[in-house]
């Protein structure tokens, strides 16, 4: 977490804005969602790459967000580890 705040165009110390910690907050907590996810329900990661690219969104995901799709759904299917 970064103890520079942005300021009036300004660099300064201090603590982070409200708008910082609920935005840290917000990705938290998705993360935790779809942790949970994961371990309770029969969703496949692959699912959930797919309904995150396309939730209130009408046009189709970008080519890196399709990859990642694709490769989550591969690797599921066939039982490859992925690759980093």
């Amino acid at each position: 977490m970064s103890v520079l705040s942005k300021s009036n165009g300004n660099y300064s110390t201090g603590t982070p804005s409200f708008h910082e910690l609920k935005k840290q907050a917000s990705f938290f907590f998705k993360g935790k969602i779809k942790s949970a996810r994961l371990a309770l329900t029969d969703v496949t990661p692959a699912e959930l790459l797919t309904e995150e690219a396309t939730n209130g969104n009408s046009w189709a995901p970008d080519n890196p967000t399709l990859g990642s799709i694709s490769r989550a759904a591969f690797c599921k299917q066939y039982g490859f580890s992925k690759k980093t």
